[in-house]
């Protein structure tokens, strides 16, 4: 039955619903012509009984002085069926006929037949109906039988059975075609729809399932799907651009060590300079084959694959080293970069590379939309219930619509003041996800052509001993 095609299961369905439905009424009219041929015998019983009551109580009143038996006699030679009529008397002797007939009749003569009562018996190999009740007759009480064939009802029940029977097959037939026709023009929507979507590929995602105008289940089915391509050709067209697209965090690694690299090799330093460049050139080799792992695993599932290893941190000396990292790439755009934080430490609870991943993402975006004479500014500070760290810029900024989708994955705003090309739109969405694996919250104010305030808050309980700030100048 599994290997059936719907179309096959929905004729067999209807098939089967057929076959029930002919059963049920088969039985139910045959119970039912049953039910009304034994209501009408038992009738024209109940008529016989008074016609015969009738006649005797005439014959009195005529003035016929004939026995009782012979009356019988006589009205059962003029009667039709007159001869199955059995009297008894209330002791169980017979009182008509006077003959041996009246052993023939299968009957219990202990039955109370005070109101009529009918027993269907065979009298002389027939199916018959025998009344019984208990009557008045010529002034004295006896039990009265009053017999009916039953043939002809029996004749007309099996006639009526052999044409169901007859009649059965030939309608499961045109059930059977009628079922076919009929699953055959319901599916012919579905056999569209799958037409529709055997030609739907990655190249022609836009392509929708034609849409039944019947207002059934198979148009809900037609719209839900078409709903799901959207969805599905929204997400490739985003999944196509940031593959199109370097990395984010990738390319800000990258970026830095080609301007390390450059500004190294256009201006003579020190030997201590130099080791200086070159282990910044290897912790970011170190981190973009972290990130590229990360961003591998992203590309293949819906969550971000890291697992969070929270120590103890010092986020002054964490602010410092983000600035560090970015401020060859800020000073090669012309751009001024300082920070500014408390004199004293600040220490959270986080995962130090995640953090500096964070903290990159939201310099290397300053940098990005900042131009040039610009100024990025990170400071850290402390409220009684929170740490904040801040990154101004004195950028492009972005409107309010833009600034509501910012840290949506693979969002990409038409900036088209920006100064570089446009990144992969993943940055922010994860920066906000590392926000949220330390419990902080990441949010942002902008104005267009003013710049834009991202702020991180740490919800920490900590004492500050003194705000005198210590700040740094890039230029």
């Amino acid at each position: 039955m599994r290997s059936l095609s719907v179309r096959a299961k929905l004729m067999l369905l209807y098939l089967l619903v057929t076959l029930s439905g002919l059963l049920l009424f088969g039985l139910m009219s045959f119970a039912a012509l049953r039910y009304a041929l034994l209501q009408g015998k038992k009738t024209h019983l109940q008529g016989r009984e008074d016609r015969l009551i009738s006649l005797l109580k005439e014959n009195k009143a005529n003035g016929g002085v004939a026995p009782l038996d012979e009356q019988l006699r006589n009205y059962a030679l003029v009667t039709h069926e007159g001869n199955l009529v059995h009297i008894y008397n209330p002791d169980g002797s017979i009182l008509f006929p006077l003959d041996s007939k009246a052993i023939d009749w299968p009957l219990s003569l202990s039955e109370d037949c005070t109101e009529p009562t009918f027993s269907s018996v065979d009298l002389e190999q027939q199916p018959a109906l025998v009344m019984c009740h208990m009557i008045l007759l010529d002034g004295r009480l006896v039990r009265l039988h009053v017999g009916g064939s039953l043939e002809e009802e029996t004749d007309i029940l099996e006639k009526y059975r052999n044409a169901l029977l007859l009649l059965m097959p030939g309608l499961l037939f045109l059930s059977s075609v009628s079922g076919y026709f009929l699953s055959r023009h319901a599916m012919k929507p579905v056999g569209r729809m799958t037409r529709a979507a055997l030609g739907i590929g990655i190249g022609n995602l836009s392509d929708r399932l034609p849409v039944p105008a019947a207002k059934d289940e198979i148009q809900d089915l037609a719209v839900v799907w078409n709903q799901l391509l959207a969805r599905l050709e929204a997400a490739v067209s985003r999944l196509s651009q940031f593959s199109a697209d370097a990395s984010h965090d990738l390319r800000t690694s990258i970026t830095v060590i080609l301007a390390t690299a450059q500004l190294s090799l256009h201006r003579h330093r020190s030997e201590d300079e130099y080791r200086d460049d070159l282990n910044k050139i290897v912790t970011e080799c170190r981190t973009a084959s972290t990130l590229l792992d990360a961003l591998l695993s992203l590309a293949q599932s819906d969550n971000f694959v890291h697992e969070v290893a929270f120590k103890k941190i010092d986020l002054c000396e964490l602010v410092v080293s983000g600035c560090r990292r970015v401020e060859d790439l800020a000073e090669s755009s012309g751009i001024i970069l300082d920070w500014y934080f408390p004199k004293d430490p600040v220490h959270i609870e986080g995962d130090e590379l995640l953090l500096q991943r964070l903290l990159g993402i939201l310099l290397d975006n300053a940098i990005r939309y900042t131009p040039e004479h610009g100024e990025i500014r990170a400071e850290v500070s402390l409220t009684s219930k929170e740490v904040l760290v801040t990154v101004r810029d004195t950028g492009i900024g972005m409107s309010e619509d833009v600034r509501q989708h910012v840290f949506d994955r693979f969002y990409q705003a038409d900036l088209r003041e920006r100064k570089s090309q446009a990144g992969s739109g993943l940055g922010l969405s994860i920066g906000r996800w590392i926000a949220d694996a330390h419990g902080a919250e990441l949010t942002v104010e902008s104005t267009p052509l003013r710049g834009s305030v991202f702020q991180i808050r740490f919800p920490v309980d900590a004492t500050l001993h003194s705000l005198e700030p210590r700040s740094h100048l890039a230029s």
